[in-house]
């Protein structure tokens, strides 16, 4: 089934071009703000941010605007970006599954494949958890071993949400203390 096989490489990639694509034009015409725009554009900005591989991102400073500055409910916004950035993890999946042939010949990539098979969902579950730039290492990874990318969505999505619900409540809560 050539064309499943075509469909299920290139639409992540496909999906992420286009909203990457509407997101810079939200940018660009000055729509796409915070305080104005509220859930829609923390899920651009969390989006966006999770599929520029490698790349820094302001969505946890996102989400504390949103939350502080915005008024949203911190709850709904850790399941609007975590949704985003889960899908947005996508392209580092896609990145890992497309190069799985480059990653074989690295000898420290088999000790790592190895460990990763085991415990993948452990592995992605808390790196979602926790803020961190590794976290597109294990979207390749996932990628590379061919995990299942319904679970690694869940997985994620689940993680994400995780981690902006608890950083939105604390930035409502050590704001308001402050102020």
């Amino acid at each position: 089934m050539p064309s499943q096989n075509f469909l299920t490489r290139f639409s992540p990639l496909l999906i992420s071009a286009v909203l990457i694509t509407t997101g810079v034009a939200l940018w660009y015409t000055g729509s796409f703000n915070v305080e104005t725009a509220g859930y829609t554009s923390i899920w651009f900005i969390a989006f966006i941010g999770a599929a520029l591989v490698f790349a820094p991102a302001a969505s946890l400073a996102a989400v504390c605007v949103a939350v502080t500055a915005g008024d949203l409910n911190p709850l709904v916004v850790g399941v609007v970006a975590g949704s985003a950035e889960a899908l947005g993890e996508l392209t580092g999946y896609a990145a890992g599954r497309g190069g799985k042939e480059i990653f074989k010949r690295n000898r420290f990539y088999l000790r790592f494949k190895d460990f990763f098979s085991r415990y993948a969902g452990l592995t992605l579950f808390f790196g979602s958890i926790i803020p961190n730039p590794l976290f597109d290492i294990m979207g390749v990874a996932a990628g590379s071993i061919l995990y299942p990318v319904k679970r690694f969505l869940l997985i994620v999505f689940i993680g994400k949400t995780i981690k902006f619900a608890w950083i939105g409540v604390s930035c409502y809560w050590g704001l308001n203390t402050l102020t």
